[in-house]
């Protein structure tokens, strides 16, 4: 991984870090400490008819360090 991409990546968990992300095709598309408001964002932006559900991803960041769930 390029040092760009590393400092990048370095600097969004630092920013996000303790809270809820949802990412659309790898993309940061909202971000919550709480689970139930990125659960209403996603069931609003991503009907469950019209995207399939390997797209949507919903991530925490936890002491820097992304965890998928």
């Amino acid at each position: 991984m390029c040092n760009r991409k590393m400092m990048k990546e370095e600097e969004l968990l630092k920013k996000f870090s303790g809270e809820w992300i949802l990412l659309f095709n790898d993309k940061i598309v909202d971000h919550s400490a709480n689970i139930e408001d990125i659960l209403t964002t996603c069931e609003k932006k991503f009907p469950e008819d019209k995207y399939p559900n390997d797209e949507i991803k919903i991530s925490k960041v936890l002491d820097r360090t992304l965890k998928e769930f």
